[in-house]
């Protein structure tokens, strides 16, 4: 937001050593005194934050950032839960207030209505890293601290968003956000909290490989039907072992395959693509079952019959 106020030039302070966001006793540790800091503050040198919080006016970082920096700068506090995730890019969430502050227990939370929403828990070192200078809770135990609050298909979704590891023939570089064994870990340390058991639930339900939503509701879904375990994106290979199609869930022993068909599917590149793996699974002996949007309204019912009846027809003899 502008600051419209006339420049203060009675003075300019010196500028702090330390960037970023900054606590009042900060800028009194680098020499600032009190007058220098309102004097700053007027020469637009400093931005105040929220009470006895500051950042550089140099600083380029979104408010929030420096504000969290502030926050948390000298302290045990930790970013955590929805702050965490916008932190990291996870999930979509964003960056706003009021900011999820963990501390550890016996000290005293972070009071600021309106800006900060505190909690207590002992942290390992292990479950805490860093983002933009701020201590933040580890992707795994970020998923954690939102999916015990979270209904099963939700902290499944979410679980799975983190195992997916980049597609490198999208052209998504690095690595997934965390592994089965980290979601399982962060499960552990955790033991004692209303929602646990849906959370242990979703860690052990979540797959590697699932590109949306949507194929994990489907995969749920006939999970609760009493079909067999699907493989989740795995490859469909010719007889010479050469790859031909990767669908978004498969059966390998009857030779179904299901694929979602997502808004993307109705563009002419993709709709060629969908064509020709139509092909390759027919010349295949494999069935191909497309599912819309429309078979997963009223709970994927229409969605669920698609693919049972497809293993049957392909000699599944039921739950």
């Amino acid at each position: 937001m502008a600051d419209r106020r006339p420049l203060d030039r009675r003075r300019r302070p010196p500028v702090p050593v330390l960037t970023g966001g900054l606590r009042r006793r900060h800028l009194f540790e680098q020499g600032l005194s009190p007058a220098d800091v309102r004097h700053g503050v007027g020469n637009r040198a400093l931005e105040r934050l929220e009470h006895n919080l500051y950042c550089t006016a140099q600083e380029e970082l979104p408010e929030e950032v420096s504000l969290l920096q502030a926050l948390t700068l000298d302290t045990e506090a930790v970013a955590s839960h929805d702050t965490a995730a916008a932190l990291q890019g996870l999930f979509r969430v964003p960056l706003t207030a009021p900011f999820h502050v963990t501390v550890p227990r016996g000290t005293a939370q972070v009071r600021r209505p309106d800006v900060v929403v505190g909690h207590r828990m002992n942290l390992p070192g292990e479950l805490v890293t860093e983002v933009l200078g701020i201590p933040v809770t580890t992707p795994a135990r970020t998923w954690l601290d939102r999916a015990v609050g979270q209904s099963l298909e939700q902290a499944v979704i979410d679980a799975d968003i983190l195992l997916r590891p980049p597609r490198i023939e999208f052209g998504e570089p690095g690595e997934a956000a965390a592994t089965s064994a980290q979601l399982a870990a962060a499960v552990t340390s955790r033991r004692k909290v209303s929602g646990i058991r849906t959370a242990r639930l979703a860690a052990d339900l979540a797959r590697v490989g699932v590109d949306s939503p949507q194929e994990t509701r489907l995969r749920l879904l006939l999970g609760e039907a009493g079909a067999p375990e699907p493989e989740v994106n795995g490859w469909v290979v010719w007889p010479d072992g050469t790859r031909a199609f990767q669908p978004d869930l498969l059966f390998h022993r009857y030779k179904v395959s299901v694929e979602y068909e997502g808004a993307h599917h109705s563009h002419a590149d993709q709709v060629e693509r969908d064509v020709a793996r139509a092909d390759k699974a027919k010349a295949l002996g494999w069935t191909e079952v497309r599912i819309t949007r429309r078979d997963m309204a009223n709970g994927g019912r229409r969605a669920v019959h698609k693919v049972l009846s497809a293993l049957r027809e392909k000699g599944w003899p039921g739950p």
